[in-house]
């Protein structure tokens, strides 16, 4: 992690001018735009929204951190680089996560570039081993997300008790008190840092709140922007590549952070289909609240 970290501030400042962002309008709270619909059909949109937010098989389990995490950015002005830096520690912790102390060891990176691609190829080659295995492969098809922005994430094996597993051979080994069940398997795997690479061609017009929870929502879940229903809830995840003249969400939408609660707040060990439910359950209670905001 700390090779990565000396790659991204070093690349950031050749491969990107500071970035140019508006000022934040009145609207901050992340806990605004709800739709107004009805029972039925939100709970359909519910359902949809945490389905297309949480790729990946039945099977399989939905990573996240479990350690506190450290929010860092590249590539902007020293006054914009403290706002979406503090904004992200704010928004972290209302969604439940741990946030680091003022000198913790960044692993959620933000660094905003003129070519995402350029800077992504440029990692891989200073620091191959952030990419894990198949690095080659893997930092081409991250530089190859459709878009203006790129996101990936490092992770570890742990066990049911969250201990990372030893390596023997080549191979983790699960040493554990836990037992698999249907709904819960006998160990996880955790993200350990991730990174998130922002054009700052698609800056134009967005405020440091906006950048921030955007790169939050790609940093603290495997989520991809592209396999939302446009007509779908409002969410953050819009605001990089959203037609011209579109309006987005000033900020983290009810609907985003009710899903990272819920992600965050599930039990652990759990395979992908019983999270999903745990996190479409919180969403919805956390819909059904009123608005903190008076909207």
């Amino acid at each position: 992690m700390s090779a990565l970290l000396r790659a991204a501030a070093l690349l950031a400042v050749l491969v990107a001018a500071p970035a140019a962002l508006a000022q934040d309008g009145a609207q901050a709270n992340p806990e605004s735009n709800v739709i107004v619909t009805g029972e039925r059909d939100r709970e359909q949109a519910v359902r949809d929204f945490v389905g297309a937010l949480t790729a990946g098989p039945m099977n399989g389990q939905l990573s996240r951190f479990e350690e506190a995490i450290c929010p860092a950015a590249f590539g902007l002005s020293a006054p914009m680089r403290a706002a979406v830096e503090a904004r992200m520690r704010v928004v972290a912790t209302a969604a439940g996560l741990e946030v680091g102390g003022a000198r913790c060891t960044p692993n959620v990176l933000l660094m905003v570039t003129r070519d995402k691609q350029a800077l992504i190829r440029a990692i891989a080659r200073r620091s191959p081993q952030y990419f894990g295995e198949e690095r080659e492969n893997r930092a081409a098809r991250i530089a190859a997300q459709p878009g203006a922005a790129s996101a990936w994430h490092a992770e570890e094996r742990r066990n049911a008790d969250g201990r990372a597993l030893p390596m023997q051979g080549g191979f983790a080994v699960n040493q554990t008190s836990g037992s698999a069940s249907r709904l819960a398997a006998s160990g996880r795997r955790a993200f350990i840092a991730a990174a998130v690479v922002v054009e700052s061609e698609a800056l134009v017009g967005l405020s440091p709140t906006q950048l921030a929870d955007y790169a939050l929502m790609r940093a603290l879940a495997r989520t991809d922007p592209g396999r939302l229903d446009a007509a779908g809830p409002p969410t953050i995840l819009t605001a990089l590549d959203a037609p011209p003249g579109s309006e987005v969400p000033l900020s983290m939408t009810r609907w985003d952070l009710g899903f990272l609660r819920g992600l965050y707040a599930a039990q652990d060990n759990l395979y992908a289909t019983a999270h999903r439910g745990q996190i479409a359950r919180s969403l919805e209670t956390e819909l059904q609240q009123p608005d903190e905001t008076g909207d």
